[in-house]
């Protein structure tokens, strides 16, 4: 029995490498980062998307195009190619993996839903390491007011190496950070510690994986060994502040639609009147 089981988990493990091992070549070079640099010339905004999760981004670059077509300076990480298609005929800048067997949408936590978020945390590794820095941003996200001032005064400031969502529901309790929405400086040891395609990366990563994944990494990894600053709720709250705060939609730069899950995240949206896109809009869906 224990012959089999040591069998089981060596083959488990080479199996799990093998996976995350061959998500990691996601081509970002500084001629494709290019267009998405902000104006201060060292950020980078990017977001991950496919196919099923498409609308919900769509949502999110519209709210962003409000701000002098800010959208258009988001670097996106298409996991398929119909997400691919769509986005590049709307004149986005994209990167595309061309793994369609993920292009359908992935519940929280569920198979799939790993390989997306450790996606995420190759995207923040590789630009890292093109020196620049990296604001993640969830399609889950709907921008109210332009958050371009609070990102330059981050790139700016040298007392932090991230700013990061708050998961929790007050500001002095940051053991949950939320990385839906994080902003990360680049440097030596920001690299070191966000290299996930090493075998030693790989292996924390395997700790993570289907535990809230590229969160639990960041919390684990990431957080105790830098100096970090967790988002005020009132200013950048989670799903969960925010429907028990609704009056802050006034004054918040932004709402993030989490602690839902599947499609009742697009009913949470709808509900506080911040989904954007028109039928016309979703129409754009066809290929």
């Amino acid at each position: 029995m224990n012959i089999l089981n040591n069998s089981y988990l060596k083959t488990y493990t080479y199996i799990f490498v093998y996976i995350y091992s061959i998500m990691v070549d996601i081509n970002i070079t500084l001629e494709l980062l290019k267009p998405s640099l902000l104006y201060d010339n060292k950020t980078v905004l990017t977001t991950i998307t496919n196919y099923g999760y498409i609308l919900y981004t769509l949502n999110m670059l519209k709210s962003l195009k409000q701000f002098n077509n800010l959208d258009k300076k988001v670097l996106i990480i298409c996991i398929d190619t119909k997400s691919d298609t769509i986005l590049k005929k709307q004149g986005y800048n994209t990167i595309c993996i061309n793994n369609n067997n993920l292009e359908k949408i992935s519940g929280w936590n569920k198979k799939g839903y790993d390989e997306i978020c450790y996606i995420k945390l190759v995207t923040i590794y590789k630009i890292l390491e093109l020196e620049f820095n990296v604001l993640l941003i969830d399609g889950d996200i709907v921008f109210l007011k332009n958050p371009l001032n609070d990102i330059f005064s981050w790139s700016n400031n040298n007392s932090n190496n991230c700013y990061v969502q708050n998961d929790s529901q007050v500001d002095s309790n940051t053991q949950n950070m939320c990385t839906g929405y994080l902003f990360i400086k680049s440097s030596n040891m920001m690299k070191i510690l966000y290299d996930c395609i090493s075998s030693s990366g790989i292996q924390k990563y395997k700790q993570c994986a289907l535990d809230n994944n590229d969160q639990s990494y960041f919390n684990k990894f990431i957080r105790p060994f830098c100096k970090y600053s967790g988002l005020s709720l009132n200013n950048y709250p989670n799903g969960l502040y925010f429907y028990n705060n609704p009056q802050i939609k006034e004054t918040c730069t932004l709402v993030h639609f989490n602690w839902v899950h599947g499609h009742n995240k697009l009913l949470k949206i709808k509900e506080y009147n911040m989904w954007l896109l028109s039928e016309d809009e979703e129409e754009t869906l066809t290929i």
